[in-house]
């Protein structure tokens, strides 16, 4: 059994809100030059272009940098495969990195990497925003079959797809993707590895990068951020 997952990323992730909040906040800064980093399949990346912006979107899979040329819109994208270090020294007002990507850099040192690769990348005042899973919301403990369980069709036929928290030491948690043939009962997983880095930190790593925060919101309607918050959505300025 293969599941091509890049393609499948969109059907398993239809919630929108991160994509509309992110395009609000470009119109209403007026930004003309975007980056999106880990951009995946592209979707909020096309989303920016669309608007008559520049857009560049990096990522570090093949797979995913495949399916996101394929796209409607692709073609207006300046597509890149790699790492925050691909994004050229001033070359946009905006960066955004959306889908939690800020939590896949687990080692506090490739995290602060980033960051500084993004403050070169960004003109003075230009904006970065981007948004982590609240650890003080705990969600790994929903990380079950039970409630992440979803059934994909594929050219293969149905297949199930879930999550499942492998092991919790803050700030890091494991979890695995588990995909099954319920035909066959051939199954598959996967492990990955979260950084859930709490306000503080966030902050702090920000502003050691040479950024200053503007807005901390804990949902996608820009309500304020609260202990209980499910996500920390920040929005921060290169500073000079």
């Amino acid at each position: 059994m293969v599941l091509d997952f890049a393609a499948a990323y969109d059907q398993l992730n239809p919630d929108d809100d991160d994509y509309r909040f992110y395009a609000a906040l470009a119109d209403e800064l007026g930004v003309t030059r975007v980056i999106d980093l880990g951009c995946g399949t592209g979707t909020l990346t096309r989303l920016l272009a669309s608007r008559g912006r520049a857009a560049v979107g990096i990522d570090p899979d093949p797979d995913m940098i495949r399916v996101a040329r394929q796209r409607s819109g692709g073609e207006h994208v300046d597509w890149r495969l790699g790492f925050s270090d691909c994004a050229d020294t001033g070359s946009a007002d905006f960066a955004v990195m959306s889908g939690h990507v800020a939590q896949v850099f687990r080692d506090d040192d490739a995290w602060s990497r980033t960051l500084r690769d993004l403050h070169r990348a960004l003109l003075p005042n230009g904006t970065l925003t981007f948004e982590s899973r609240n650890p003080g919301a705990h969600a790994w403990e929903q990380w079950t079959r039970q409630a992440t369980l979803r059934t994909l069709d594929t050219v293969e036929g149905p297949v199930e797809f879930w999550h499942e928290t492998a092991w919790v030491s803050l700030p890091l948690v494991a979890y695995d993707t588990f995909t099954r043939n319920p035909r066959t009962g051939e199954q598959a997983a996967n492990r990955d590895i979260l950084a859930f880095r709490d306000v503080p930190v966030l902050v702090d790593s920000l502003e050691t990068a040479g950024f200053s925060v503007s807005h901390q919101y804990g949902d996608w309607q820009r309500t304020p951020l609260s202990p209980g918050s499910r996500e920390i959505i920040l929005v921060a300025h290169r500073r000079s």
